[in-house]
């Protein structure tokens, strides 16, 4: 029993901390809800600005968890050297795949956006080429800085210093990215309101800029891992990318309430980030188990304390900073004693509430696409995130007007 019980202490030691460290990063989340919320008083007039955010996170959080996965995995297995120079082709490819990836799918979010808007807003107008242009803009600066500089960065150096990047690599990206993305997307925003000429001259040149790095991307078309990466990449993508594009139809109706309620707008990101990147952490860590061969791919392996134990770990570590982000969301826009508890409540139920499904999709996703012989690094965090923010959305708003009697 002693060395069970040492062993127990020794898996939840080492998870627990780590994950608290990492999920702690979404603290900076508010950044990116007080950047969103720049353009809050838009949204009204032009409700495809509230559209068009989620799918933009949403669709940026999944090809960059597929990125980091992969780096994860490729280091722990030997694929990828930790050096952020003259690395293998393997990595190279990896990178290739990804820029495609994100260019097109940045087309695509800005089609799918247009659709969503005729169906949700039918009373208002925006032009396809413009909503195109924002998503351009907003996927693929952002890409480029994390896949040629960020994102081999911190996997890597977490990896030379013995910290697990599984736990540490992903939640670190995911806001630093939705901080980024956010960014991009209100001073884009701002150029079309206010300097037209000039969003649509910026707009041109960075399309062209980016056509060429696609193209030379092609290089890497023929090579196996490029196909694979794609092929699997794209096709997920595709599914949640239609889940993210609702996403943000369900959010547009409900702007009234976030210009009523800056708060939980401004802790909104925190959640998106911080749940899904308990799922990617839970999968991140399973995905490398399954590489490696130290667990069976069974679902019933989720009961065992090499497992159960860690999991536990990273949803306590969760569910102590939602109630940071709640109190820290509550003091920096509306502070009073019954809306810092009311925002902690709705926060914490949350939470607990997806516990359990985020739990099921991301252990679930990674044994089953093991066992049918794919790569579950391309699936199971882009299934998470997708789900989680959609899944974060409806949840978040029900209980807010469960608790908060809206």
């Amino acid at each position: 029993m002693k060395d069970k019980g040492g062993r127990n202490v020794t898996l939840f030691s080492s998870t627990f901390p780590q994950a608290l460290f990492a999920l702690s990063f979404g603290t900076l989340d508010l950044v990116a809800g007080f950047i969103a919320s720049l353009v809050a008083s838009y949204v009204v007039k032009m409700p495809w600005i509230l559209i068009i955010y989620p799918p933009l996170l949403t669709v940026r959080g999944n090809i960059s968890g597929m990125f980091s996965g992969r780096l994860t995995t490729g280091l722990h297995v030997g694929l990828i050297k930790p050096n952020i120079r003259k690395n293998t082709e393997y990595f190279y490819s990896l990178r290739a795949s990804i820029f495609s990836m994100s260019f097109i799918n940045a087309l695509i979010v800005g089609v799918l956006t247009y659709i969503v808007f005729l169906i949700f807003e039918p009373l208002y107008y925006v032009s396809l080429l413009i909503l195109i242009f924002i998503a351009v803009m907003s996927m693929m600066i952002p890409t480029t800085i994390s896949i040629f500089f960020l994102a081999p960065l911190v996997a890597i150096v977490s990896y030379k210093k013995g910290i697990d990047p599984d736990v540490i690599a992903y939640p670190i990206l995911s806001t630093v990215n939705d901080i980024i993305v956010s960014a991009v997307y209100v001073i884009t925003i701002w150029l079309f309101i206010f300097w037209g000429n000039v969003f649509i001259t910026v707009s041109y040149i960075l399309i062209i800029l980016f056509s060429f790095i696609f193209i030379y991307s092609s290089k890497y078309w023929t090579d196996k891992n490029f196909k694979k990466t794609f092929s699997e990449g794209m096709f997920i993508l595709m599914v949640l990318m239609i889940i993210s594009n609702f996403t943000g139809g369900v959010l547009s109706k409900l702007r009234y309430y976030i210009e009523r309620y800056p708060h939980i707008l401004a802790i909104y990101p925190c959640l998106l980030t911080m749940i899904g990147d308990e799922g990617s952490i839970i999968a991140s860590i399973t995905t490398t188990k399954l590489g490696l061969g130290n667990i069976k791919p069974s679902l019933k392996s989720i009961v065992y304390r090499e497992n159960a134990i860690p999991i536990f770990g990273v949803l306590l570590a969760g569910l102590i900073m939602s109630t940071i982000f709640a109190t820290l969301g509550s003091f920096l826009y509306a502070f009073s004693v019954l809306k810092l508890v009311q925002t902690i409540l709705v926060s914490s139920v949350t939470v607990i509430l997806l516990a359990i499904p985020i739990i099921l999709v991301s252990f679930g996703s990674a044994i089953i696409t093991f066992k049918r012989g794919l790569n579950p690094d391309n699936f199971t965090i882009p299934t998470i995130t997708s789900l989680s923010d959609f899944l974060t959305t409806i949840s978040l708003f029900t209980v807010i007007r469960l608790i908060m009697g809206i």
